[in-house]
């Protein structure tokens, strides 16, 4: 099938999913048709990640498996066309005004770049090393299997998930467009949820925003889950909301199914499914919707818990590392448990988790702050920042209504989520909170709104909307150069993948040169999804299947260790040398090749990159290393 038939046929298979759901719950006749289609992708993107994961424990990853059940989704459009809708409201639509014209260049010049994104290979860091990666491997063995590594492998998977139909039927180039593709969709279903509060054009103005966010164009087009995860997000909090608003047991459901499927997108789903618990109690059926919400995320979302749990005994391994007993499982130790703890105390965290921080980092966050928030090059842009003036005035305006107000519900949950992630020792990466920021565009959104036309303010206010579009625009311009160039001058893919990633001809020579029965050793992370071979990635503080340690020095049993995972050849980095310095490591492969246990058969001169968008490179080498099938003498 062609990348594009692929395409259409997941996203047709999603929004049947999600249809045959809400028509299960009795709310498909409540949404216009446009909402169905929304809703219905939110929803059906979850259920399909769901049944995937156990079609992968039945061994069911062929192509025809998964183009049945994508037919099986695709079969719950008839709910949607042959089904009832609410009626739109008969209205002449206004004439647009400059501004208009102004918000729907944007969306289009916004929805091109992705395009071009979508329409070139894959070179972000994380999506190579893991979020297509281990798809791709997944489909290569025809069946999910427990992924040994802490943080980016015995984690909740449920996007990557998704990943599978479109990458195995349609190829890379499917797998990308849908990256695209259902990255939309969350812009899609947030214009339709402020639609609820505001009219055509602040809706616009708001999904146009979230749009071209630097958060949204660094991860939406590549692997990244949080932009995904913002369907969820979405799902739970306004159907929370509507529990508390009309006390209908079918919205805490719905609920349920929002945040468990957010539980199975990734860990932090479980401080957003506690901070939709506890709004949900805002109402006199406090404790059957609070029940039904738990069970219904339980059975949505609770499977890679249960996953990690059968394989380690820890349903967050490694995080009851110290309070569950570890002593049997050979992966992990205490070494690696305070590895794991330094790299996430270095590179993860830069303030600490006081009051004060919780206040201030919002603000620092949007100003840059420290180089750990990453908000230069992920951040929310200035919206929230040069909206909030309005939205603090509306709020006091308009105070007697504010207790009555469905917002109050979703800022509540906005807030608790932002605390409990805040105070959890959580990653303080600015993108980790991305699947929310769309909550907090309607609550700040929505109140500036009011108050601007209230006031007859709202010419300001439009003027902060296009002076952050404007620069968020410039900025996503600048990132999507390298894809629009490629679209434009029938680069090749290999030029492409050598010009954007580090270390790209050491795959290249992998893949061509290593036939027969191969098994790689790697560390370069960014490199998984490229090669063609089987491999194992090894991580210095993420796993502990291969003795690897930073402040490793037992080379024998680093050797040892190898051969019982069957490795046939390593590819190492030039700068691993005998003395490197700790935070460095990777060296234990000296002394053997030293003692005639491996041999060099490739040097590789390659590129490394600081910066993709600017190009800032500098060369180095990677050796490619082959293990000697006889004896050898280590010292």
């Amino acid at each position: 099938m062609t990348a594009f038939g692929v395409l259409i046929l997941e996203f047709a298979a999603c929004i049947g999913f999600g249809a045959t759901a809400l028509r299960l719950l009795g709310l498909l006749g409540t949404l216009r048709r446009a909402e169905q289609v929304a809703w219905g992708f939110a929803i059906g993107f979850g259920v399909l990640g769901w049944l995937l994961f156990f079609q992968g424990i039945a061994g069911l990853y062929s192509p025809v498996a998964l183009a049945t059940l994508l037919a099986v989704g695709v079969a719950g459009l008839v709910f949607i066309w042959g089904g009832d809708c609410k009626a739109a409201a008969e209205q002449a639509p206004p004439p647009y005004t400059p501004f208009d014209w102004m918000l729907v260049a944007a969306l289009v010049l916004a929805l091109l770049f992705d395009f071009f994104e979508g329409l070139a290979p894959p070179v972000d860091g994380d999506t190579l090393a893991y979020h297509f990666a281990m798809p791709k491997q997944f489909i290569e063995q025809g069946r999910l299997f427990f992924v040994p590594r802490a943080m980016d492998g015995a984690i909740p998977l449920l996007g990557q998930m998704t990943y599978i139909p479109v990458l195995a039927l349609g190829g890379e180039k499917a797998l990308t467009l849908w990256t695209m593709l259902s990255g939309w969709m969350a812009t899609y279903l947030l214009f339709h949820v402020c639609r609820r509060f505001l009219d055509h054009r602040w809706s616009l103005a708001l999904a146009s925003i979230f749009l071209t966010v630097p958060a949204v164009v660094y991860g939406g087009g590549g692997g990244h889950v949080e932009i995904r995860n913002a369907l969820f997000v979405l799902v739970a909090a306004f159907a929370v909301s509507e529990a508390v608003r009309t006390g209908r047991l079918k919205f805490a459901v719905l609920a349920g199914l929002g945040v468990g499927f957010f539980m199975a997108g990734k860990y932090i789903g479980l401080l957003f499914a506690l901070a939709s618990g506890l709004a949900i109690l805002r109402q006199r059926r406090w404790f059957i919707h609070g029940l039904v919400l738990t069970t219904v995320a339980l059975v949505a979302g609770g499977q890679w818990y249960v996953w990690n749990w059968m394989h380690t005994g820890d349903p967050f391994f490694p995080v009851l590392y110290g309070v569950l007993d570890y002593s049997n499982l050979a992966i992990w130790s205490i070494e690696q448990n305070e590895a794991l703890k330094g790299l996430l105390a270095t590179l993860e965290t830069a303030v600490p988790a006081s009051v004060f921080w919780a206040i201030a980092y919002p603000f620092v966050a949007t100003l840059k702050g420290y180089p750990v928030f990453e908000s230069g090059r992920t951040g929310f842009g200035p919206f929230v920042l040069l909206a909030l003036p309005f939205a603090m005035a509306s709020v006091w305006r308009f105070r007697d209504k504010l207790k009555s107000s469905p917002l109050l519900t979703i800022a509540l949950i906005t807030v608790l989520f932002y605390g409990f992630w805040f105070f959890s020792g959580s990653s303080q990466r600015v993108r980790q909170l991305l699947p929310a920021l769309p909550l907090l565009l309607v609550c700040v959104g929505v109140a500036a709104a009011k108050w601007a036309k209230a006031e007859e303010m709202t010419k300001p206010l439009a003027a902060t909307v296009l002076i952050t579009l404007g620069l968020q625009l410039a900025g996503q311009g600048l990132f999507s150069l390298g894809a629009i160039k490629y679209a434009l001058k029938d680069q090749s893919r290999e030029d492409y993948l050598r010009r954007y990633v580090t270390g790209y001809d050491t795959a290249e020579w992998v893949n061509g040169h290593l036939k027969g029965p191969v098994k790689l050793y790697t560390r370069m992370r960014y490199l998984n999804y490229l090669l063609d071979v089987p491999y194992f990635y090894s991580h210095a503080q993420q796993e502990g299947v291969i003795y690897n340690a930073r402040i490793a020095t037992d080379a024998r049993r680093f050797f040892r260790e190898l051969n019982s995972r069957g490795i046939t050849h390593m590819a190492v980095f030039e700068d691993a040398q005998e003395n490197t310095p700790p935070h460095k490591g990777g060296h234990l492969w000296r002394p053997l090749l030293a003692a005639g246990c491996l041999e060099k058969i490739a040097e590789v001169e390659v590129k490394s990159l600081a910066s993709r968008t600017l190009q800032i490179t500098s060369t180095s080498r990677n050796f490619v290393l082959k293990m000697n099938d006889g004896p050898c003498q280590l010292p």
